[in-house]
């Protein structure tokens, strides 16, 4: 289902507006900005407006700017250089006022400014044309002279707003905070004949929402692990061994607390649908001649068997209406990162010919649509030049910055013009693939023996396992 608020007017059809979650950003810029004063003030004892306090925010204000978060950094990095200089003018005067408060007014202020940004940020369309009201201008685009990017899809694709660039001519106009960019992007190319923006993919992804999560983890198993060793009344060698038994057992006690799963099915709606086919972590049902709808299976739903998951969880390892902890948190992850891959192929399926067309179900969690390709990859099937196609698709990954996994025999089907098409397989960017692979061997080691490329493929990869591979396939052949 393509983007769209419902509300058409004289200003055109209300297609884009500003997502909250992106209040994220002036958020967490505000706790940088009170984390230097805390830092001043305990370290330094500097508590009142001082220059060596004023040069530490103007420097952090150009460190900011130059970094760039969003279309809003210029005026953020406005408000930060005032602010550093009024307090170097506090200084020279005989005014006196804590420096906290001047920091704090500061922070309200950006606050303030990201939640008018937010609900002022509108995008109508009108035919081929488009008009963004902004914050504090206005622009109108005529589409087929424009082209369109989502940028920076790294930390954003795990939220709902993102960044939408336009390039016309030599002007790029950046509208940041918009709600699901990736799919108001489909909508100004498929309808409004706007020119995709050739990008590439971040090399770190995801990553650092990773590393920070494992950061916020580590801190958390730390300050367990010293509120037992406080707490424990024992001494001597008998202290340390102790408290990391106990440890242990309140990570596995953890680890073992049993949650409901969803209680409603994710697929109900589609039962009376025909099913063509269930995947380890999908349903497919036919849409029409020409798409498909795939809904991913939530915890207890399907894709239930852990077994062979190196996971330290009591009892049964296959969930169901009650499912631990640990395998819940597994599943939500994976859900995660095959949604991230979903919205990479929606951006990157302009630029990878393999990749089928592929769309979003509006305000449904976990299911998305995809181009019905009608010939499974089987011997009959395979196209003559199947080695140069898989080829053109490695080529096209390195361009892009990603590589594909999981591409086993059943993940690839050709199309009624012998092309082959990835119908399924996650996509990594090149700081996340060698994580994924550390992960993978890790917690799933007993089925899965390690990767390969496939047909030479360095960013083709399937994992080594039981399911039919394109080699195998094509050596037969």
């Amino acid at each position: 289902m393509i983007q769209s608020f419902g509300v058409i007017n004289m200003r055109g059809e209300w297609i884009g507006r500003g997502g909250w979650d992106w209040m994220f950003n002036p958020i967490f810029l505000s706790l940088e900005i009170l984390l230097i004063d805390l830092v001043l003030a305990k370290t330094f004892t500097i508590e009142s407006p001082n220059i060596v306090g004023s040069a530490a925010l103007l420097l952090f204000g150009l460190i900011y700017k130059w970094v760039d978060f969003s279309s809003q950094t210029k005026l953020q990095v406005y408000m930060i250089g005032a602010t550093a200089i009024l307090e170097l003018v506090i200084v020279f005067s005989e005014f006196s006022i804590d420096r906290t408060l001047i920091q704090s007014i500061l922070c309200i202020t950006i606050l303030v400014v990201g939640v008018f940004h937010i609900s002022r940020t509108r995008i109508f369309m009108m035919g081929d044309t488009i008009r963004v009201h902004g914050l504090g201008d206005k622009k109108e685009f005529d589409l087929p002279k424009t082209s369109v990017e989502v940028r920076d899809p790294g930390i954003s694709m795990l939220l709902r707003s993102g960044e939408l660039v336009l390039h016309r001519g030599g002007e790029i106009y950046r509208v940041s905070g918009i709600y699901r960019p990736e799919l108001l992007r489909r909508k100004l190319i498929d309808e409004g004949g706007a020119i995709p923006h050739f990008q590439r993919a971040s090399w770190a992804g995801t990553l650092w929402v990773f590393i920070l999560v494992l950061a916020i983890i580590a801190f958390i198993e730390s300050a367990l692990f010293i509120m037992i060793y406080w707490l424990l009344p024992v001494e001597g060698v008998f202290l340390g061994v102790g408290s990391l038994f106990i440890w242990i057992i309140a990570n596995i006690c953890i680890f073992n607390l049993r949650i409901p799963r969803y209680p409603v099915d994710p697929a109900g709606d589609l039962r009376n649908q025909d099913r063509i086919a269930v995947g380890m972590w999908t349903e497919i049902f036919f849409e029409n001649e020409g798409w498909v709808t795939k809904q991913l299976f939530r915890c207890g739903w399907g894709h239930n068997d852990y077994v062979r998951h190196r996971v330290p969880i009591i009892g049964s390892k296959i969930c169901g209406k009650w499912n631990p902890l640990a395998l819940v948190t597994i599943h939500v992850v994976m859900l995660i990162y095959q949604m991230v891959g979903v919205k990479r192929r929606i951006i990157y399926q302009d630029f990878v010919g393999a990749l089928p067309k592929t769309r979003l179900a509006f305000n449904v969690p976990y299911r998305y649509s995809q181009e019905w390709v009608p010939k499974k990859f089987i011997q009959e099937n395979i196209p003559v030049d199947i080695q140069s196609q898989m080829n053109d698709l490695q080529n096209e990954l390195a361009l892009v910055g990603l590589s594909i996994d999981d591409m086993h025999a059943r993940n690839f089907r050709i199309n009624n013009r012998s092309e082959i098409q990835a119908i399924d397989g996650e996509l990594y960017t090149d700081g996340e693939v060698f994580l994924k692979s550390v992960l993978v061997r890790l917690f799933d080691g007993r089925q899965v023996k390690g990767m390969e490329p496939v047909l030479g493929c360095s960013r083709v990869v399937r994992w080594i396992d039981h399911r039919p591979s394109v080699d195998g396939i094509v050596e037969i052949s």
